[in-house]
C-alpha cells in the first residue's frame, strides 16, 4: 500500500509528501541501501531519491 502511495507521489504529487511519508521513505531507502537490490528495487530507490530531494528542497 505504501509503495502505491509513493508511486503516485513520484508521478506528480511530490508537494503533497507529508513529513511522516518522508521519514518512512528515508527508512525504506536505508533498508534497501544496506542490501543487494534487484533492478526493480534500484528503480524504486531512484524514485525515492527524487521524492526525498523534492521534500528537502521544499522544506528548507
Amino acid at each position: 500500500m505504501f509503495e502505491q502511495e509513493m508511486n503516485a507521489g513520484a508521478i506528480g504529487e511530490i508537494d503533497e509528501l507529508s513529513e511522516i511519508q518522508y521519514h518512512l521513505t528515508v527508512v525504506e531507502f536505508d533498508i534497501l541501501w544496506n542490501r543487494r537490490t534487484t533492478t526493480q528495487e534500484q528503480s524504486r530507490m531512484d524514485d525515492m531519491i527524487r521524492l526525498i530531494n523534492a521534500f528537502e528542497e521544499s522544506h528548507c
